[in-house]
């Protein structure tokens, strides 16, 4: 199994916060959001706690049941994924810059 690097980590906490919010919005409980995806109750519960991440056709059929039109749905998770990834994702290259400065001295001295 495959491990997630901190920008899929943020990407499913957005989602899970975005699903979890839209619902208490509209006031629905998960179960009926269950019965009206075919989702189960226990599975958008672990969606929801970012527990699990869900698959394209069962995300698509609670989509269904929250939004009038989906497209509202993807550009809120990515508008709050961006401002969560940018300050991960800039974390991200410094470390990786200051890795790649230490094993450029390291190779220098191994030159001299």
């Amino acid at each position: 199994m495959k491990l997630k690097n901190d920008a899929e980590k943020a990407f499913d906490l957005e989602l899970s916060k975005i699903i979890k919010a839209r619902r208490d919005e509209l006031n629905l409980t998960q179960e009926y959001l269950s019965f009206h995806s075919g989702v189960t109750r226990i599975t958008i519960g672990k969606w929801e706690k970012g527990e699990k991440t869900p698959i394209s056709f069962d995300l698509y059929n609670v989509l269904k049941v929250l939004y009038k039109d989906p497209s509202e749905f993807w550009a809120e998770l990515f508008k709050n994924y961006e401002k969560t990834l940018s300050p991960i994702q800039k974390a991200a290259d410094k470390k990786k810059f200051m890795a790649y400065l230490e094993q450029a001295q390291k190779n220098k001295k191994g030159d001299t």
